[in-house]
């Protein structure tokens, strides 16, 4: 039990010693005679009203002690500390496809968490687990994962249990994938003022089998070559279709009825003459130094003879040049998606063999939505980054205050009734005639 205002509890006490002390300070009248004239004073002493130091009324006393007391109390507010000194934890489970297995993310799982824990499960956006399910039910999901809605699901968590609570603990639970993390995640990070705790998980292997590409393209063509290199062209006797089709030509019918299968990526990437909704520039007139993708760069002699066409709602940049000016965009389309990639480059040099062109090209050949495999754990600085500088758990001080008021004890209204009922009867008794006769 604590108090909301304890100095009231100092004040009842001061009133207290005051009453006792002014309680042994008594004033007697004393007894009335009749005077009709000085000759017949009666030969006695005289008696006058005089201040004595003497104890009575020990019931009077008592009952006004008490009230003060009582009255003291309730004013200071008395509150239950059953929130007092707890920690509350909200565990955000990475349920995305960059996870290895689901047994190892239901065991992760069930050997962090507690009883009492807030359970967030996250791939590509964040929700509590339903009421309906259990972690030993949780399975993996074929979306991509995303750091930031993980973390921003859980900092929501977090602030919606504060009021339980005098401290709160974040615990993530992540294969931490470098294609997890964008732009926004250290923004979202920043939110949070304590330290993550972060578990890592392993990562799931290259999925091959949905990762090879088809090529459509002459036979000495420079992407062919890079493509070989990392083994992202399906050979002719894939045991299973490839659901990615790379055309350096213009795009056809049957190109346009096969974009539209589920999972299926169309990635445009032009050789030579690029579609007639793309902007043209005057040969040799534009020439750039680097094109970024995701975490990725590439930097030598690159060429954008096309504008690519003003974003649309819908689509989304996968890559940029280094002024920031799209070089590559997606379209969501039918069950599946159409890429469109305007970078050029020396096809006669040996740019499209070395190992950043290489990881570009896989990203522009990646499943839709920035999906990529799941093949690179963050670095260093970037999980340092999640699990932040400071050693102290986050505080809700303003959360506290609200659970203060929703657990100030049931007894205070008691404490204020019974505290008015001894004042009214220290009223009556002090105004009884027996004391009167007294």
């Amino acid at each position: 039990m604590s108090w909301l205002l304890p100095s009231a509890l100092g004040i009842a006490a001061v009133a207290a010693l005051a009453t006792l002390a002014l309680h042994f300070i008594s004033r007697r009248r004393p007894i009335a005679e009749p005077l009709p004239t000085a000759h017949f004073v009666p030969p006695r002493a005289v008696h006058a009203r005089v201040a004595a130091r003497a104890f009575a009324d020990p019931l009077l006393l008592a009952i006004r002690v008490l009230a003060i007391v009582l009255l003291g109390a309730a004013v200071a507010a008395p509150i239950a500390r059953s929130s007092r000194g707890r920690v509350a934890r909200v565990v955000v489970l990475d349920r995305s496809r960059a996870v290895a297995s689901s047994q190892e993310l239901r065991d992760s799982a069930l050997a962090v968490a507690r009883p009492g824990d807030l359970i967030v499960v996250a791939d590509s956006a964040a929700a509590p687990l339903p009421k309906t399910s259990t972690l030993a039910s949780l399975t993996t999901t074929s979306a991509a994962g995303s750091l930031s809605a993980a973390l921003a699901g859980g900092i929501a968590a977090a602030a919606s249990i504060g009021a339980t609570a005098d401290s709160v603990q974040i615990v993530l639970v992540s294969p931490l994938e470098q294609s997890e993390l964008d732009a926004a995640t250290a923004a979202v990070r920043a939110t949070w003022p304590a330290r993550i705790r972060v578990v890592p998980l392993r990562l799931a292997a290259p999925d091959t089998s949905t990762t090879r590409a088809t090529l459509r393209a002459d036979s000495n063509d420079a992407l062919l070559a890079a493509a070989s290199l990392d083994g992202l062209v399906a050979g002719g006797g894939s045991a299973s279709p490839s659901r990615i089709r790379l055309i350096r030509t213009a795009p056809d019918s049957s190109d346009i009825a096969w974009a539209r299968g589920p999972a299926h990526v169309l990635v445009q990437w032009p050789a030579r003459a690029a579609p007639s909704d793309w902007g043209s520039r005057p040969p040799g007139t534009d020439s750039v130094s680097a094109v970024v993708a995701g975490g990725d760069a590439v930097v030598g002699t690159l060429r954008r003879p096309w504008r690519l066409p003003a974003l649309q709602s819908g689509q989304r940049v996968v890559a940029r040049w280094i002024d920031g000016e799209p070089a590559a965009i997606e379209t969501q389309f039918g069950a599946g998606c159409v890429r469109q990639v305007a970078i050029a480059f020396d096809e006669h040099s040996d740019m499209a063999l070395r190992a950043p062109f290489r990881r570009i090209f896989a990203r522009l050949v990646a499943p839709c939505s920035g999906g990529e495999r799941a093949s690179r754990r963050a670095g260093t600085s970037s999980i340092d980054m999640l699990r932040g500088s400071a050693t102290a758990l986050a505080s809700a001080p303003s959360a506290r205050l609200d659970s203060t008021r929703s657990t100030r004890s049931p007894i205070t209204p008691w404490l204020l009734a019974v505290g008015a009922l001894l004042l009214i009867g220290e009223m009556a008794l002090r105004r009884s005639p027996r004391r009167s006769t007294v």
